[in-house]
C-alpha cells in the first residue's frame, strides 16, 4: 500500500503532518498535496504493476494515499478503454488520436477515480458522514462510494442541476440539498455547513481524494505500451484532473520509467473559462469569472478551487495549452464523438475532442502526434433537451417504407 510521508505545500514546499485539520498552507493558502514514498518502487520496477491482474486504479495502490488495504472502497473504477479514434483522424489532421473513455466508470464520470480514494481515506480515518458540493457528477459518485462503504452522504447541488444526476445521487441514498444558487453560491453554503457539522469533505480541498486522478497517467502509459503521448487533453472546472494527471506522469519520470513528459491541455467552455483566461493573460493566479449559460454544465464553475492554479501550472510547465470552446464547438464535439467513435458523452465530457480539433487547425497538433483526449462523463447524465423521437408506425412494410422514405 501507499506510504504517506506527510503533506506539502506545492507553492512554498513547506511540510505539514498528515493530521492537520485544515489542509491548506498557512503561508500560501494553497491546498496541500500528499507526499507518498515511492523510493521502494525504483527497486521493484514497473513489472510489479504490469504483472497484476487487477485493472482498477488499485493496481497502482503503492502510488495512492491509502495505507490500510482493508480500508479500500472500490466499485471497480479505473482501467477504462483507451480507444484509437480512426474515423476522427481527419478531424485532427492525421494525428494518432486516442479516446480515454471514462464514461464507463461505475457512476459514469471521472469523479469515481477521486472518490474511490477519498472515501477510502474516510474509512481509514473512521468517519461516519461524507459530503460534497457538486454540479452533479461528484454528487452521484460520492453517494455511490458512501453507500458501498456503509457511510452516510450529504450532497449539495445547484437547483438547475440536471435531474438525471440528482436522481442518480438520490438512488444511492444520499441526503440531497438543492440550493437556489449557481455552483459558487452552493459551494459557499456547503463550506459553512462543513464548519458547522464537521462532515468529511470530498471536494478538491481534500488532498487525499485528489490523488485518485493520478491513475490517468499510469493507465495511459500502460495502454500505449510504455509510450508517452505528445498531448493529454482534459476537460476541467476546478483543475484537479489535469493537475493530478501531470503529477502522475512526473512520478513515472522521477522513477526513470519514462524519459519524457506529455504536454497537458486544459479545456473549458468559453462561457465559463477562468483557468483559460488566466493562461492567456499570463497570470499566475486564477481570477473568478461570472459564469454564463453553457450546455457544458458540469464544468460551469466561475470561482474554481485552489487546485485550479495547479492545472494552470501543469499546462505551462508541460509546454501545453489552455483552450476555451464555443457552444457550437461543444455541440459539434459531442455529435462527432457519438457518430464517429460510438461514445455518448455529456457536453462537458466531449470537449476534449473539440480542443484536439482546434489545436490541429491552429497547427499545434501535427500528423503523427500521439494525442489522448479524456472523455469524462456519460451522455445519459445530461441527455439533449431538444431530442425528438420519431413517430411510431403501424407494424407493416408499407408504413416502414414511408417512414424510411424507401420506394
Amino acid at each position: 500500500m501507499g506510504k504517506v510521508q506527510g503533506l506539502k505545500c506545492p507553492k512554498c514546499a513547506r511540510s505539514y503532518p498528515v493530521e492537520i485539520k485544515e489542509p491548506r498552507c498557512a503561508e500560501c493558502h494553497a491546498t496541500l498535496e500528499v507526499e507518498v514514498d515511492l523510493s521502494g518502487l525504483k527497486r521493484e520496477g514497473p513489472d510489479l504493476f504490469l504483472r497484476r491482474e487487477d485493472r482498477s486504479i488499485w493496481r497502482w495502490r503503492e502510488f495512492l494515499s491509502i495505507e490500510k488495504e482493508e480500508a479500500i472502497v472500490t466499485l471497480g473504477e479505473g482501467g477504462t478503454p483507451l480507444l484509437p479514434a480512426g474515423r476522427l483522424r481527419q478531424e485532427v489532421r492525421g494525428a494518432d488520436l486516442y479516446l480515454k473513455n471514462d464514461t464507463l466508470l461505475p457512476t459514469g464520470s471521472l469523479k469515481d477515480r477521486s472518490n474511490a480514494v477519498g472515501i477510502s481515506r474516510a474509512v481509514e480515518e473512521g468517519q461516519d458522514v461524507v459530503a460534497v458540493a457538486s454540479t452533479g457528477n461528484a454528487a452521484s459518485s460520492v453517494a455511490a462510494y458512501a453507500a458501498r462503504a456503509g457511510l452516510q452522504s450529504v450532497v449539495f447541488v445547484p437547483e438547475a442541476t440536471a435531474p438525471e444526476k440528482v436522481v442518480q445521487a438520490a438512488s444511492y441514498g444520499a441526503r440531497i440539498v438543492r440550493v437556489q444558487a449557481d455552483y459558487d453560491g452552493t459551494a459557499h453554503l456547503y463550506g459553512q455547513a462543513l464548519k458547522s457539522f464537521g462532515w468529511y469533505n470530498c471536494l478538491s480541498s481534500n488532498p487525499f481524494r485528489n490523488e485518485g486522478k493520478k491513475s490517468y497517467a499510469y493507465e495511459i502509459w500502460t495502454d500505449l505500451d510504455g509510450q508517452v503521448p505528445d498531448w493529454v487533453i482534459h476537460p476541467t472546472a476546478g483543475g484537479t484532473g489535469p493537475a493530478a494527471c501531470w503529477k502522475g506522469f512526473n512520478e513515472l519520470y522521477r522513477l526513470g520509467w519514462i524519459d519524457r513528459l506529455p504536454r497537458i491541455v486544459v479545456v473549458q467552455a468559453a462561457a465559463c473559462a477562468p483557468i483559460v483566461e488566466s493562461f492567456q493573460a499570463g497570470r499566475d493566479e486564477i481570477l473568478p469569472v461570472e459564469p454564463r449559460q453553457t450546455i457544458a454544465e458540469s464544468i460551469r464553475v466561475g470561482g474554481p478551487s485552489t487546485m485550479a492554479w495547479r492545472a494552470l501550472q501543469a499546462a505551462r510547465d508541460s509546454g501545453g495549452m489552455a483552450v476555451a470552446l464555443s457552444e457550437v464547438e461543444i455541440e459539434r464535439s459531442q455529435s462527432l464523438l457519438a457518430r464517429k467513435a460510438g461514445i455518448f458523452a455529456e457536453p462537458a465530457g466531449a470537449i476534449s475532442l473539440g480542443a484536439a480539433i482546434r489545436l490541429a487547425q491552429d497547427g499545434l497538433i501535427h500528423p503523427g502526434h500521439v494525442v489522448v483526449a479524456v472523455i469524462t462523463g456519460h451522455g445519459l447524465k445530461q441527455p439533449p433537451s431538444d431530442l425528438t423521437l420519431p413517430i411510431a408506425i403501424p407494424p407493416d412494410l408499407t408504413s416502414l417504407g414511408k417512414a424510411l422514405q424507401v420506394s
